[in-house]
């Protein structure tokens, strides 16, 4: 009798495990309860941009999707300050039993008062798949200072960026060309020392008691508040061999910034092309971090008013490496990525220039590729292709504060 006592109990201990093994298998978590949380904020954590950036945890599964809702607090007066911000977020891979979700809200046009922030999971009905809270909320009050969200603004750090200059030929007037946040006008001075083979990017130079070449450039006017340098020099005289390249640049009020770039003298480089022909380039973007707005820019021999398309998507090595919820084969995956256009302007001597703005704040860290392409319009569907020019890049967004 006592034997099958611990049988009948060994098999309700091995059936309790394997029901727990598969609800952590089909929510990613060790809890049973439905549960969400919100980690600690405050209108302090409001950035420059005027986003308020929230995260927590919840037991709910990979891919399930969060209903994040802003709206005014209890005794509030209604009216055009009353504010509604609504986004809805996914449920994201976390670590010790519990997933996490991270929402970005814009609250720049709040004014100061008391507000609350809603979590709760979603629920999708309709043919148009409305959605609407769930049943699982969690609530938190916050209070607005004394100013409008993002009044103080901080101004970003000041940036000079080079473009890529690759391999040169010995004796070839090699152009340098970049942007910049400084203001038009500003004087960027630069000089070229030897550099360390193979190019190191530490932007330290061979010691020698002066460098090679020296000079000085105006910034430019460019687009979306992005200005644009460039300096020519000739390397006649000038060794195969790396190189070292520098500038910097100050305002009257203190505004500095400096950047530096690499270029290779090799007697097996291509030479260049007599004509550009038509283009499209894609400007070096500064040092990008997560929680940030951006500009995009380049050049382009596309002419004004002329729609350019943009898309961005991360960079795969070998494929995708996907979180599968086996309950419904939903990915856990995160693909963020952006798409969007923008207008050819003017330029000068044949150049001209388009930019684009976005932000990293729903683009988790890692490599992006960016393809920008002209469009033309299928005169059977009238809907935009994409057209013959193209250019694609590259670019890195890291952990870390803007």
């Amino acid at each position: 009798m006592k034997k099958t006592a611990l049988f009948f109990a060994g098999i309700v201990s091995a059936t309790i495990l394997v029901v727990m093994g598969l609800g952590i298998l089909l929510t990613g978590s060790f809890y049973f309860t439905p549960s969400i949380t919100i980690d600690p904020f405050s209108d302090r954590d409001i950035d420059g941009n005027g986003m308020l950036v929230l995260t927590g945890t919840t037991n709910l599964g990979l891919n399930t999707h969060l209903l994040v809702n802003l709206s005014a607090g209890p005794g509030q007066v209604a009216g055009p300050d009353r504010g509604y911000i609504t986004e809805i977020v996914q449920v994201l891979h976390g670590t010790g039993g519990r997933n996490t979700w991270k929402a970005a809200l814009n609250v720049s046009s709040l004014a100061p008062g008391d507000y609350t922030i809603r979590v709760s999971s979603v629920t999708f009905s309709g043919n148009n798949w409305t959605a609407a809270p769930g049943t699982v909320v969690v609530a938190r009050q916050f209070r607005l200072g004394g100013e409008t969200a993002g009044e103080n603004r901080t101004l970003p750090a000041a940036f000079i960026v080079a473009n890529f200059i690759g391999d040169k030929v010995p004796g070839a007037r090699i152009t340098v060309n970049g942007t910049t946040s400084l203001p038009t006008g500003t004087t960027l001075l630069w000089d070229v020392y030897p550099g360390q083979c193979p190019v190191n990017g530490t932007g330290s130079p061979v010691s020698v008691p002066a460098p090679l070449l020296t000079g000085s450039s105006t910034v430019a006017t460019g687009t979306s508040g992005v200005n644009r340098w460039a300096l020519l020099f000739n390397s006649s005289g000038m060794a195969p061999g790396c190189y070292l390249i520098r500038f910097s640049g100050e305002t009257p009020e203190g505004m500095f910034s400096e950047g530096a770039a690499e270029f290779v003298l090799s007697n097996t480089a291509s030479p260049e092309p007599q004509g550009p022909g038509t283009f499209i380039t894609i400007d070096t973007l500064p040092g990008l971090k997560v929680n940030s707005r951006v500009v995009i820019t380049g050049t382009t021999s596309l002419p004004e008013h002329d729609e350019l398309l943009i898309e961005i998507s991360p960079v795969t090595r070998g494929g995708y490496d996907f979180l599968v919820n086996p309950r419904d084969m939903s990915q856990g995956a995160i693909f963020a990525g952006v798409a969007g256009t923008a207008v050819i302007v003017a330029g000068t001597d044949g150049v001209n220039l388009w930019a684009m703005d976005f932000d990293t704040y729903h683009l988790p860290p890692g490599d992006y590729a960016v393809n920008v392409h002209n469009t033309n319009v299928n005169l059977t569907t009238f809907r935009a292709e994409p057209g013959d020019v193209s250019a694609i890049g590259t670019f890195t967004v890291r952990e870390g504060s803007p």
